[in-house]
């Protein structure tokens, strides 16, 4: 029997469609498959092919409706509901995007790839135990991916601050592909956290040998720099960093801190005040602000960003204690107030159950400020017993200065 014009027109297209598809001419992809679909609406591949154009154009909504209409034509087809879960992950609607993995499994119980999507879907909500379940099948089933299994696992595993699996995941996988950079990059992570600076920056070093343009592996590498005191190196990652990515905070928040120690302060202000522009809900960038302030003698200014702090993260401790101290042992009487360094030093000791000796310190040094002098000798001795030796001297100082009856004064921001 003969076909009718419209079947060989759409197959005509839809072949069209495939080529550019082959040739990344996704836009004239669509328009081909658009065509085809409009003569036979009947077939889910035009649907399928269109889908996947679309997502090449980062257009998901429209890819998720076509894979939709396409599993409305063919409902026990694995590789569209394979297809349509891997959209809904990115899209983070896990729950859909499980059900179609549970469906593919159904159909085709070895399909190993959607297994392996099925241990993302459950690592990324939290269900760590289901998520290892999966990605064991998956390296079990498909040897051939493993890496891919493997590196999902080492990032489930990063996450759940399980540094060195993380780390022996990484590794095995660069046994399978010894130029897998975000390998190299997630076993740096697990090695910084492990506390193997050294190790931890060859990884992020072969990871940025590989994939030299990785935002992400340089930004990594300059934290770890700066954990080495290797300020001057890490600013010129930060750098490349913002050179590449200019709106990334943490790459600014990070090059503040290395000028901080370089003695660079109105560089570091300036990186802190940036940080803060583009991720104004952070508490970071506004503490360490004010520690510049406070180092260079503006202690209304810290003072004013460690509040900012505080209304982002109203249960840090260590901002409460900076709030105290200030407003306890400033130098400037305008800004010095005994009743809330009293409120911040308190609460401070309450949010950390009377444990830090610094913070028992500052409430001695607000209670001095209100006058309290016996309350101020009572608490310094109890920050002396708990602190370290290299306390101890000045510790002591303060406890001989609150028995004369006089409160601390903080000198140059110290």
């Amino acid at each position: 029997m003969p076909k009718d014009r419209s079947t060989i027109d759409a197959q005509a297209l839809f072949e069209r469609g495939q080529q550019n598809f082959q040739a990344h001419d996704f836009r004239e992809a669509v328009e081909c498959f658009t065509r085809a679909v409009a003569l036979r609406p009947d077939v889910a591949a035009g649907y399928r092919f269109r889908a996947l154009a679309y997502l090449e154009l980062g257009q998901r909504t429209e890819a998720l409706n076509d894979l939709d209409r396409a599993i409305h034509l063919k409902p026990d087809d694995p590789g569209l509901h394979a297809d349509r879960a891997d959209v809904l992950f990115r899209q983070k609607a896990y729950d859909a995007a499980l059900a179609d993995c549970d469906k593919v499994l159904t159909l085709d119980p070895g399909w190993a790839p959607v297994r392996g999507l099925r241990g993302e879907c459950h690592a990324a909500k939290g269900d760590t135990a289901l998520a290892l379940v999966d990605f064991a099948a998956a390296i079990e089933a498909d040897p051939g991916h493993a890496a891919q299994y493997l590196l999902a696992r080492a990032n489930l595993h990063l996450d759940c601050e399980n540094y060195a699996a993380c780390a022996a995941d990484c590794a095995t996988a660069l046994r399978a592909e010894p130029e897998n950079a975000a390998a190299f990059r997630t076993r740096g992570l697990a090695n910084r956290e492990l506390g193997d600076l050294e190790t931890a920056d060859a990884d992020l070093t072969e990871a940025l040998r590989i994939e030299p343009d990785s935002a992400l592996a340089r930004l990594a590498r300059a934290t770890v720099r700066s954990d080495q005191r290797r300020y001057t190196e890490a600013t010129t990652d930060c750098d490349e960093v913002i050179d590449r990515v200019p709106k990334t905070a943490r790459a600014y928040t990070l090059r503040g801190l290395c000028r901080t120690h370089l003695g660079d302060a109105d560089g570091a202000a300036s990186d802190f005040t940036t940080a803060i522009r583009l991720a104004p809900d952070a508490t970071s960038g506004y503490g360490l602000r004010a520690g510049v302030h406070y180092r260079a003698g503006r202690y209304a200014e810290a003072v004013q960003d460690y509040l900012d702090a505080l209304k982002r993260s109203p249960r840090d401790a260590a901002t409460f204690n900076q709030l105290g101290w200030i407003w306890a042992t400033a130098p400037d009487p305008d800004v010095r107030n005994g009743r809330q360094a009293k409120e911040c030093a308190t609460r401070a000791c309450e949010l950390t159950e009377w444990q830090e000796p610094g913070f028992l310190d500052t409430l001695a040094a607000a209670c001095a400020e209100c006058g309290e002098f016996d309350d101020a000798v009572r608490w310094q001795q109890k920050a002396a017993a708990a602190t370290s030796s290299e306390t101890e001297d000045a510790y002591a100082a303060r406890s001989a200065l609150y028995e004369q009856g006089k409160p601390y004064r903080s000198v140059s921001g110290e």
